[in-house]
């Protein structure tokens, strides 16, 4: 249980960045595993740029991690426990 009023300040923080569309859909995108920009841009029909604003604010809240493939940038979740906090929160809507 959190109990500490800067975790939940963490806990704010990154809840917000989820409050976002398209950073909710950039995470669903890579439940499954990493993702590269270019690929997240193409399946969720953003240009890169747009892709990499909300890229960064989900790496500054600590959700996905970059990862260097050659030329290009992927991204993983960076806690696996988050996939199973975004499918709660689905069924928690349905």
């Amino acid at each position: 249980m959190v109990e500490l009023a800067e975790d939940y300040e963490k806990l704010a923080a990154a809840f917000g960045a989820l409050a976002h569309p398209l950073r909710l859909s950039l995470i669903a995108s890579i439940l499954e595993g990493t993702l590269c920009v270019q690929d997240l841009g193409e399946t969720l029909d953003r240009s890169q740029p747009n892709i990499s604003q909300h890229l960064a604010v989900l790496r500054e809240r600590g959700l996905v991690t970059p990862e260097r493939q050659g030329k290009r940038v992927c991204y993983r979740l960076t806690d696996e426990r988050l996939a199973q906090v975004i499918r709660l929160a689905a069924e928690c809507c349905e």
